[in-house]
């Protein structure tokens, strides 16, 4: 009975193949790789090869491309390339020095774009290590002699904080012509005007002594924080305009605007004056209550019945 039946599918495919070769219509052969269609025409016989994919296709330019961030391989390889490149030039033998090593004989340490300027530079995301290895790259760079070949200063400039142009004027606060130093500080919902002169150690605060002013000695303490730090408690007099908010937020304001203003006479004392929290903005504010919501967070208490 089987072989009965092999038999009859062997004569219909044969008359099959006898009836499409006959009327010349297109046979369909398929392998692994590729669709050949071979079409048969009187004498001629033509082959059409359709979707091989052992056909040649074009290979990616960069050797990174196949790895997470291949443009930021890539620019690492460019950069480490051109360091190679002008240091062997420059007589440096680069298989004895490491790119740290180069990195660490900065002279004169540059100022880089922040991570978030320089992915926006490059158009493309950068985590806080990749930045800290670019960063390393660009100061192996900025450690070779001077003058800068022209490459690498091209290079370099477009990194820098300032995009080159770090001789720009800046805004320099100065004494004005009583020898006082202005300063502004902040807290809360309080904002100080703080003059500070030298003098005997006086402190007026809105026209008023500071044990008037302020009734809690903790305030006072606040107050006086920048002038106890620095050690110029009799050095120097304070007179300072103080509004809006509490008690609390207007000491801390005249805290922050006596530390600036110091720094104006002083600069000298800028370490000093951040160790004790004197020139940092407390950036803190009193959350807003929402509609619907008993205070900023708190809920109402939810009855199902």
């Amino acid at each position: 009975m089987l072989r009965r039946s092999l038999l009859g599918l062997a004569r219909t495919v044969r008359a099959n193949a006898t009836a499409a070769g006959s009327s010349g219509a297109c046979t369909t052969f398929t392998r692994q790789a590729s669709t050949v269609t071979r079409q048969f025409t009187g004498d001629k016989r033509e082959a059409v090869v359709v979707d091989d994919i052992l056909a040649y296709r074009e290979k990616p330019t960069s050797l990174s491309y196949f790895t997470g961030n291949y443009r930021y391989h890539d620019l690492l390889i460019k950069l480490e390339s051109l360091y190679n490149e002008y240091a062997r030039k420059a007589a440096i033998d680069t298989d004895a020095v490491d790119i740290t090593e180069a990195a660490n004989k900065t002279q004169e340490p540059l100022s880089w774009k922040p991570c978030d300027k320089m992915s926006q530079l490059l158009e493309m995301p950068l985590k806080a290590s990749q930045w800290r290895k670019i960063v390393q790259h660009l100061n192996a760079l900025a450690s070779l002699p001077q003058p800068l070949p022209e490459p690498v200063k091209t290079v370099i400039e477009q990194f820098l904080r300032y995009d080159g142009k770090q001789g720009e004027t800046v805004k320099v606060k100065m004494l004005d012509e009583l020898g006082r130093a202005y300063a502004v500080g902040r807290r809360k919902e309080s904002s100080a005007r703080c003059w500070v002169v030298e003098g005997d150690g006086q402190v007026l605060v809105n026209g008023m002594t500071l044990e008037e002013y302020f009734k809690k000695p903790v305030d006072r303490d606040q107050v006086l924080i920048p002038l106890q730090a620095t050690e110029n408690l009799e050095k120097y007099n304070v007179w300072a305009l103080v509004s809006g908010g509490g008690s609390t937020g207007q000491a801390q304001a005249i805290k922050l605007g006596i530390g600036r203003a110091l720094l104006i006479h002083d600069s000298g004392l800028k370490p000093t004056l951040r160790k004790a929290g004197c020139i940092t903005r407390d950036p803190r504010m009193v959350e807003r209550k929402k509609e619907g919501q008993r205070k900023a967070r708190a809920k109402y208490t939810w009855v199902k019945r």
